[in-house]
């Protein structure tokens, strides 16, 4: 049975798992920390690198202006996030519903 919802999206500062249901947020709060989670090591060392990569989609001098990513960046990225999804989604126990929100966090 399902008891914690988690978003799975990128924020510029880095974070990349955000609570959804009270259940969530009461146990992990809003903004979720990865290392808190049931998940390898291995796993929270590639989000830990995605989120790192992330914090270069932003152009820093221009934050309202266009990303300095190419395209190719960005669908790299977005394959990158999505094969992270599915391990985060296969190694969390059937107690979690993980959602996919990272195509909505690059602009195309």
């Amino acid at each position: 049975m399902i008891k914690y919802q988690l978003r799975f999206y990128f924020e510029h500062g880095g974070i990349c798992i955000w609570g959804i249901n009270n259940a969530t947020k009461e146990q992990y709060g809003y903004a979720i920390e990865h290392t808190v989670l049931p998940i390898s090591q291995a796993l929270k060392d590639e989000l830990n690198a995605l989120e790192e990569e992330y914090a270069n989609y932003l152009d820093w001098d221009d934050p309202l202006g266009p990303s300095p990513w190419s395209e190719s960046q960005k669908v790299h990225f977005l394959e990158k996030s999505n094969l992270a999804y599915e391990k985060l989604k296969y190694e969390l126990s059937l107690e979690f519903e993980v959602i996919n929100y990272v195509s909505d966090c690059i602009e195309r």
